[in-house]
Order: structure tokens, then C-alpha cells, then sequence
């Protein structure tokens, strides 16, 4: 990677940074204003208007200990997860999370303390965003129950106990059921751990049990409900949602089959490649599946123009200039975004469309225009106009979508240094100049696709036994 490139690259993401500060100061600015809002009054049954509001000292302290806290969580953040702070989606994302949690404790404490449904944010950040961040939002949550009346130590421990099980429960959900035995497990450690800090005092809160048992489920069901809510926020698909699209039952996959069958079995291809490719570097493969399998979607408008659909002997581009099948070809991604949308996919699947492709060269055809010759010709002529990758999992695709079609009549012995060669192309062509792929990721992806082409052509006996040799 040249040295120029590598600093238009990183001068871009400073501009891109740069543009975000002005707006992050505004919602820090109003996310403390309405934080230090919530916590200067509670609800209290002995009040005409059944609240009341806390004393300056009492307010002082709180904001005291809510500034210090979230500071220093949210410095933890930018030092562990910068590319959140580029995403104004999960800054508001996670703020409102927070923020959230604090109203409903507002609420549930009318109930019970213990029916605050601190497991709700953390499941959500975890599913959208991560351990890391639900682990983040598990401590800010449990500390801020109780700000706004006396603090309990007791409140806090069920409520982060609560949410730590969410934690390792939503880590790796597939279907609704995963769910449910997450809010199970909420409930009893709920219970347990209320039953543990009563067991000194020898007195048996048994009401409160009731309570520290039903916040599992009101979790659960509100998990259900905020998921569909949350994909919407954030523009991400959550395991559930992804899980679903791998369905061959998906009409677009149906579709596929039918319609672009030579398309479908590249997708499929290229899914696991992908896939295999994101667990070797710590990305993500179920996204990485998903967007091989959609990647192409777009190729359903006019299928018989692309090699994989078409019959021995029938190119529809014989008929096309150079330039005119560069057109047809390009096509596909817009096609693929509207087809896309109209299906519903969120912004992380989408972004596989026109990602995989980036700005590369349509080779084939640049090169018949040079061999034709009948007019200045220009390599920029013949690129895609769509996106580089940004992250791993994009990049990762358009990797295995280029090694997957150079690879398929090429013999086991020469697959490694085909390989190698499509990943340098894209490399020097400044392909993944915007993603955060490094070189030993490059290494590790390498690797990776050796061994699944390996898999994917297990060899057969070249004869098996007649029954007159049994």
C-alpha cells in the first residue's frame, strides 16, 4: 500500500471525525441535562402528588456520583471501541439506553426496587454492539438505580447481578427461546442474590421476592418487543433478525434459486468463505454469512448477463459494446439497494451491495475495449461506482466474491498462490484502503479460504465398487 494512499485514507477518517465532535458535545450537552432531570425527584406514595423532589444536597451528590461515573465509562468506551464514537446512530443508541433504564426505575420502584429491568439495556447492548458495551452498560445501570432516593446496596447488586446474566445469556442468541432462558436465569440469580444479602438479618422479603422473580420476565417480553425497535435505531440486524435471513424459505432467496440458480450457489460460496474468514479474525460470521448470501441480490434484474447464470454458448454481452455491458453489469448494485430496501434490509446488510465491489476494474471488458479500439480508452471508465469497504465484514466479502470466481477451475495445487494474488490486486488497487483490515488479517483471511476451498473440494474415488466386487 503506497504511502499516499495510506494518507488519504487516514486524512479522510480525520475529516469524518471532525464532523462528528460539534454533534457529540450537543448530545453529551443533552443527554446530562435530561439524566440530571430524571434524578432530581423520585416517586413517593406518602406525597398529595406522589413524587417529590430531592434537596440540593442530596441532588449535588447524586449528579456528582452519575458525572464521575458515566465519564469514566464512556472514556473507557472511546479507548476500547472508537468506531463507536464515528456512528451518531450508537452514540444516541447507547445514550438513550441509559437513559431509558433510568425512567423505568423511576416507574418500577412505584412497584418494587427490584422489578427495574437493568438486564433490558444490557441485552440490547449486547446483541447490538457487543460484550464489551453490555458489560459498560451493566455497571452504569446497576450503579444508577436507587440515584434519586436513598441508595441501596442491595438494589444495585440485584440489579447488576441481573444484568450480568443478560450478558452471557443475549451473547449469543439465535432464536426466541435463547431469550426465554435468559430471562430465566435474570430471575433466579435475582432471587438468589436477594435471598443471599437478606440471610444476615434473618428476615425473609418474601414480597419482594415475587418482584425480584417477575423482573426476569418482564425483561424477557420487553427484549422481545425492543429488538424489532432497536434494529430500527441503530440500523443493525440483530442474531435473530440475521438467523432469519439465512432461511432458504427468505423470498429473496427463494427468488434466487429460481430465478439466478448459477447466482445462488456463488452467494453460497462466498457465504462460507466469508464466514470462515470472520472467525479467523475475531469478525463477525454471522453478518459476514448473511452479506455473502445478499451480496448479489441485484443480479435478479437481468441474471443471464452474468458468466455463472448463463448457458454454454449464450453470452447476451456478444451482442453489447464494452461500454454498454460495463452499464449493464454496474446496474446490479443499484438494483440490489432498491431490492434490498424493499425487502427490508437494514443498513449492515445493505452496505454488502455496494461494498463488495468497491471501485474495482471490470477487467474482462476493459480489456475487449482495448482490443476493439475504436475510441480513447480509460481504465476508470470500466470501474464500479459504488463504496470501498468500511469494516471487516465488508471487506472480508469482497475478498472471497473475487477469490471465489477466480478459483473455480483453478487445481488444488495452484489455489494458495491465486489467493495470494487476489488479495494483493485488491490491496495495490486501494481497495481496502477504508477498511480496518490489517496485514496479518490479510494473512489469517489467506489461510482461511485455503483451507475452506480445501473442504468444499473433498476428493471422490474415482470409481466406487460394483456389487459383483462386494
Amino acid at each position: 500500500m503506497s504511502v499516499q494512499r495510506v494518507g488519504r485514507a487516514r486524512r479522510a477518517r480525520q475529516r469524518r471525525r471532525a464532523a462528528v465532535r460539534p454533534r457529540q458535545a450537543l448530545y453529551s450537552a443533552l443527554f446530562a441535562a435530561l439524566l440530571f432531570g430524571l434524578i432530581s425527584f423520585q416517586f413517593d406514595r406518602q406525597s398529595p402528588w406522589f413524587y417529590s423532589f430531592l434537596s440540593w444536597g442530596e441532588l449535588l451528590a447524586n449528579g456528582l456520583i452519575a458525572a464521575v461515573l458515566l465519564a469514566m465509562l464512556s472514556l473507557y468506551l472511546r479507548y476500547r471501541r472508537p468506531e463507536l464514537w464515528q456512528e451518531e446512530r450508537s452514540i444516541l443508541f447507547l445514550g438513550g439506553l441509559v437513559i431509558a433504564t433510568v425512567m423505568l426505575d423511576k416507574g418500577a420502584s412505584f412497584f418494587s426496587p427490584y422489578l427495574v429491568p437493568v438486564a433490558l439495556a444490557v441485552g440490547l447492548g449486547v446483541i447490538f454492539f457487543g460484550l464489551e458495551v453490555g458489560f459498560v452498560l451493566a455497571v452504569a445501570c446497576g450503579l444508577l438505580v436507587g440515584l434519586g432516593r436513598e441508595i441501596s446496596a442491595t438494589e444495585s447488586l440485584v440489579a447488576w447481578g441481573g444484568g450480568l446474566v443478560m450478558l452471557f445469556g443475549a451473547r449469543k442468541i439465535r432464536r426466541g427461546g435463547d431469550l426465554a432462558l435468559a430471562g430465566i436465569g435474570v430471575s433466579l440469580i435475582n432471587m438468589i442474590l436477594l435471598l443471599g444479602a437478606a440471610i444476615p438479618s434473618g428476615i425473609w422479603p418474601w414480597n419482594a421476592l415475587v418482584w425480584a422473580g417477575a423482573n426476569g420476565l418482564s425483561s424477557y417480553l420487553l427484549l422481545l418487543g425492543g429488538i424489532p425497535l432497536s434494529e430500527y435505531l441503530t440500523g443493525k440486524t440483530s442474531p435473530l433478525g440475521l438467523t432469519e435471513l439465512l432461511s432458504p424459505a427468505h423470498p429473496l432467496m427463494e427468488r434466487l434459486q429460481r430465478e439466478a440458480p448459477g447466482t445462488y450457489h456463488h452467494a453460497r460460496s462466498v457465504a462460507q468463505l466469508g464466514a470462515n474468514a470472520a472467525r479467523a479474525i475475531g469478525a463477525d460470521p454471522l453478518l459476514t454469512e448473511v452479506g455473502g448470501y445478499y451480496h448479489d441480490i441485484g443480479k435478479l434484474e437481468n441474471p443471464r448477463y452474468f458468466a455463472e447464470n448463463q448457458e454454454a454458448g449464450q453470452n447476451p454481452h456478444d451482442e453489447l459494446s464494452p461500454s454498454m455491458s460495463k452499464l449493464v453489469l454496474t446496474a446490479h448494485v443499484r438494483y440490489g439497494l432498491e431490492l434490498g430496501r424493499q425487502f427490508g434490509l437494514r443498513p449492515d446488510v445493505l452496505r454488502f451491495i455496494p461494498e463488495h465491489h468497491g471501485t474495482s476494474v471490470i477487467r474482462y471488458f476493459y480489456l475487449k475495449a482495448l482490443q476493439e479500439r475504436k475510441e480513447a480508452i480509460s481504465v476508470e471508465d470500466f470501474r464500479y461506482e459504488a463504496e470501498r469497504p468500511r469494516t471487516k465484514e465488508t471487506a472480508i466479502i469482497m475478498l472471497a466474491d473475487s477469490v471465489e470466481a477466480a478459483t473455480r477451475a483453478v487445481p488444488n495445487e495452484s489455489l494458495q498462490e491465486v489467493i495470494r494474488e487476489q488479495v494483493r490486486a485488491k490491496l495495490e488497487d486501494g481497495q481496502l484502503d477504508g477498511s480496518p483490515l490489517t496485514i496479518a488479517d490479510l494473512h489469517a483471511i489467506e489461510a482461511a479460504f485455503y483451507e475452506t476451498l480445501r473442504a468444499m473440494r473433498h476428493g471422490r474415488p474415482e470409481s466406487y465398487p460394483r456389487p459383483s466386487d462386494t
